[in-house]
């Protein structure tokens, strides 16, 4: 096999990778936490939202993911554009859902909200190594009704 067509061949794995991932370990619906199992690194690294910290390790980010399945429960992720270059996969998503639990100790405001995200995966040997992922939190809690909209 060619280097070129071994190349190719990672990066459709790579794909294949993210589309699972984004397809069957998201919600409460799914059996997320085998899917992260299988396709996440024991030692991942995931920066949320730019945060200063990222969140280190499978374990922690199954509690943090888990508690964004609790807050919302019916989550619903709709899955966008897909591009892949070497180890990273970016995708774009829709996430919709009604907030009834608690999620990032906000007590629940059964409200609806729906915001647009970008994920990007760094995928080394079969496995998720790096996770960034980017969301407009501000519409979010607009859309909670936790703070008010902003007009010009």
């Amino acid at each position: 096999m060619s280097v070129e067509n071994s190349v190719k061949g990672n990066v459709e794995r790579n794909k294949a990778i993210a589309l699972r991932f984004a397809k069957e370990g998201w919600g409460t619906q799914s059996n997320w936490e085998t899917i992260w199992d299988e396709l996440v690194s024991d030692d991942v690294v995931y920066h949320f939202n730019s945060a200063d910290a990222p969140i280190v390790g499978l374990a922690a980010n199954k509690e943090f993911n888990g508690s964004l399945f609790e807050g919302f429960p019916d989550i619903h992720q709709t899955l966008g554009a897909m591009i892949a270059e070497g180890e990273n996969v970016v995708y774009r998503t829709i996430l919709e859902g009604t907030h009834t639990g608690p999620f990032l100790e906000i007590p629940a405001t059964n409200r609806s909200a729906k915001v647009t995200d970008f994920t990007q995966l760094r995928i080394v040997e079969g496995k998720i190594v790096e996770w960034w992922y980017e969301t407009n939190l501000l519409e979010l809690m607009q859309q909670l009704g936790l703070i008010s909209s902003l007009s010009a």
